[in-house]
């Protein structure tokens, strides 16, 4: 199993990836970062799901940025309704 350690350095890289202007590269190692966190979740939800609606939340501004703004909203809305909020109402 992936561990968080691998999942932080690929959300760092998309960080770094997205200052200097490749957010479609960004957007694919969030993506990796995201899905680890998923399996992470199902293990230890305690921990890691408030780790995993933050990486959503950076999926999602990377999707916006890119102009995919039905996915942004998806990582968006499922970034909250992990957090056990209304995505309508933020």
């Amino acid at each position: 199993m992936p561990t968080p350690d691998v999942a932080r350095a690929l959300s760092d890289r998309s960080v770094r990836l997205l200052m200097q202007g490749r957010p479609a590269e960004a957007m694919l190692s969030e993506q990796e970062a995201v899905a680890i966190y998923r399996e992470l979740a199902e293990t230890h939800p305690d921990h890691n799901r408030p780790l995993l609606a933050r990486l959503l939340d950076d999926l999602g501004a990377i999707y916006a940025t890119l102009g995919r703004t039905a996915e942004a909203e998806e990582a968006r809305e499922e970034a909250e309704r992990i957090r056990g909020g209304d995505p309508g109402d933020s």
